[in-house]
């Protein structure tokens, strides 16, 4: 969490800040702990919180930036992907139970994906006599007194609160800030009501951020990792299974490292970089390693498999590394681990690692090295079938999704920041897009489709420098509401390039009719209604509309010219749409 840059305090002193009423105080809050943006999408009960902003600004002090987002789901993915890349809480301000229900899908995406977010949303004006500043004065207020406005994102939110009394909102705000970056990070809610935020005030006493800062996470327990190092040490068939360890960039050094080591290979659940994607252990179908493993680790892997589609087998020593291993918000889980450790694992692997060299012997060093030297062998026949499949694709129109995806590889700069989203072509956009780097590939991880072009906002935000690409299918484009994306973009100076997968449907919603229905009707007569998209928006002349460079690809000759041309729109600080045309479902 970013420190104020305000002087600090003596140890445990509050910061006294200049505030004439509750929205300054809360304002002031915010920026002593570190909150650099405000995404708003505001309304009748968000205006105590601009006039403070404007008000403040104009005496001088610091204070949160306002990105405007015209729709909420954008405010809440931009603010998760600034979280993704710096892990400094964000704020979302929305209004009241209307905007509260326009967070959407990406609330959940907030949930599983551990996005520290601090979620500020107004609520009905208490009063309804007029004699309380910020009192009800339209009659809308009425309509949105709802009696549990928090109710709607309890179930997805770590913690949540009423900002009701100027007194303690200070300490509530730094509460939250801190129980959202704790890890497992995640989403907070806060409701503020205008007559809270209009009440006058004396300046206000900000908790040192120093006293609220996120808690250290946990390294694992030195018995169990000498244990799980014995088991890897003579483990046969060993097999890591990642969801989301890669969060913590200081995780991958040191799991390629026992990877290379062990000759372990490294399947990616799909969450963010979690081990380079060219390197000769990372493993995408999984399904056959972990019928053969004798030994699987699981590092921070929510789902680590689909037990429909292949199991470990019960002589399998499972061991698992994971800041929240009983899964506690998880209704049903029923992933049986015989070793479970709550840890960090960016710090854990280190210590596994060294704890696997003691045990390093000559005799073990050759069965490891012949292992790795294995799946080196296996990585290069690979790599050559896939250069020789999408050799032959060049001809092909309508396009291969993999010919698209080989293409963005071959300009995708190294220290680009991927933003993946590809749903049923996430497979061949992990396989070409050459992702080595920490940090340079992310994904929502939860359900809530839409959410990459916000995110992407975000993280350009996070990191000025650097290339930000988003890969997504084109119902994930009309569900991440582009057009107030690409206008978020634009208004932060937070440009993108948003290469749309345009299979002309629901490939992910056809797929389940023909899983469950095999033989059905559908099958037969190739008829799956509220799937297809027939006479489609033109997503090009939508970015466009949008002032940005839109293109419509559809010849495979095409596809890396268009992208140079797309990046130098990037350069220019223009946002991008590039409509890649592939073969419908």
């Amino acid at each position: 969490m970013a420190i104020s840059t305000r002087p600090a305090p003596a140890t445990g002193a509050p910061i006294h800040l200049p505030a004439r009423n509750g929205a300054e105080a809360v304002i002031q809050t915010l920026s002593a702990y570190g909150v650099e943006y405000l995404f708003l999408n505001p309304g009748t009960d968000t205006a105590p919180m601009q006039e403070a902003i404007v008000a403040l600004g104009h005496d001088g002090h610091k204070t949160p930036r306002i990105v405007s987002c015209l729709y909420e789901n954008v405010a809440l993915a931009a603010a998760h992907g600034y979280f993704a890349v710096t892990r400094r809480p964000q704020a979302v301000m929305v209004h009241v139970d209307a905007g509260t229900q326009n967070l959407g899908g990406n609330m959940h995406d907030a949930q599983r994906g551990q996005g520290g977010v601090i979620v500020l949303a107004g609520r009905t004006p208490y009063t309804v006599d007029g004699r309380a500043p910020g009192s009800r004065d339209r009659a809308i207020q009425w309509y949105q007194d709802q009696l549990d406005q928090p109710g709607i994102v309890r179930g997805y939110v770590k913690w949540y609160h009423e900002l009701a009394r100027t007194d303690t909102l200070s300490q509530l705000i730094a509460r939250g800030a801190q129980i959202a970056a704790s890890d497992p990070a995640g989403p907070v809610y806060m409701t503020l009501g205008r007559e809270v935020l209009m009440a006058p005030v004396d300046g206000v006493e900000v908790p040192p951020p120093s006293r609220f800062r996120p808690l250290v996470s946990p390294s694992a327990d030195p018995a169990a990792l000498e244990e799980l190092a014995d088991w890897l040490a003579d483990a046969e068939a060993p097999l890591a299974i990642c969801g989301v360890s890669g969060q913590h960039s200081a995780s991958v050094a040191p799991l390629v490292a026992l990877a290379e080591l062990l000759g372990m290979p490294v399947n990616d659940k799909s969450g963010p970089l979690n081990i380079p994607l060219t390197h000769d252990a990372w493993l995408w179908d999984h399904r056959q390693a972990l019928a053969a493993a004798d030994v699987v680790l699981l590092l921070d892997a929510d789902i680590p498999w689909i037990p429909k589609e292949g199991e470990p087998s019960v002589e399998a020593r499972i061991a698992q590394i994971d800041l929240d291993p009983n899964k506690h918000r998880y209704g049903l889980w029923g992933f049986g681990v015989d070793l479970p450790m709550q840890a960090d694992s960016s710090k854990a692997l280190p210590l596994l690692l060294e704890a696997v060299q003691r045990r390093a012997t000559p005799e073990r060093r050759a069965r490891w090295q012949a292992r790795f030297e294995s799946l080196h062998a296996d990585a290069s026949r690979r790599a050559a079938a896939t250069r020789e499949r999408v050799a032959r694709m060049g001809g092909q129109k309508p396009m291969a999704a993999e010919w698209v995806a080989a293409g963005l590889g071959e300009v995708l700069p190294p220290d680009a920041i991927l933003v993946e989203e590809a749903t049923t072509n996430q497979e061949v956009i992990r396989r070409h897009a050459r992702r080595e780097q920490p940090g340079t590939l992310f994904h929502p991880v939860g359900p809530g489709l839409g959410w990459a072009p916000g995110a992407a906002v975000g993280m350009k935000l996070a990191a000025p420098e650097r290339a930000v690409v988003v890969v997504t299918g084109d119902g994930s484009f009309v569900f991440s509401s582009p057009i107030a994306a690409l206008y978020a973009a634009q208004q932060a100076g937070a440009p993108y390039l948003h290469i749309v997968m345009n299979n002309g449907g629901y490939n992910a919603s056809k797929n389940p009719v023909l899983s469950l229905f095999p033989e059905g009707a559908s099958a037969r007569a190739d008829a799956f209604p509220g799937v297809r998209f027939e006479n489609p928006p033109d997503y090009a002349q939508i970015a466009r509309g949008c002032h940005a460079y839109g293109e419509r690809v559809e010849e495979p000759e095409d596809v890396v010219p268009a992208l140079q041309r797309a990046f130098a729109a990037l350069e220019g600080g223009q946002s991008a749409v590039l409509d890649m045309v592939i073969k419908p479902i």
